[in-house]
């Protein structure tokens, strides 16, 4: 079992623990247990239940259109 797998499974993971080469995908783990193992091994680590979308910033749409329109970034 990986230090990833031990820790995660202390903080209460359920399912599968996978590591890929952008993140660490748990289940059953909130936020604050998420961003431990995160801040912890300094690598991403995703809800597998909410995945995030591809080239994209997490689950937010690029692109998407402030209230007042459009706006330089």
């Amino acid at each position: 079992m990986t230090t990833v797998t031990q820790e995660a499974r202390a903080l209460g993971a359920t399912g599968d623990i996978e590591v890929t080469e952008r993140a660490i995908v748990v289940e059953g783990l909130d936020e604050p247990p998420r961003y431990f193992l995160q801040h912890g091994f300094g690598y991403q680590c995703h809800d597998r239940a909410k995945p995030h979308h591809p080239r994209q910033h997490g689950r937010a749409p690029i692109g998407w259109e402030a209230e007042n329109g459009p706006s330089a970034a």
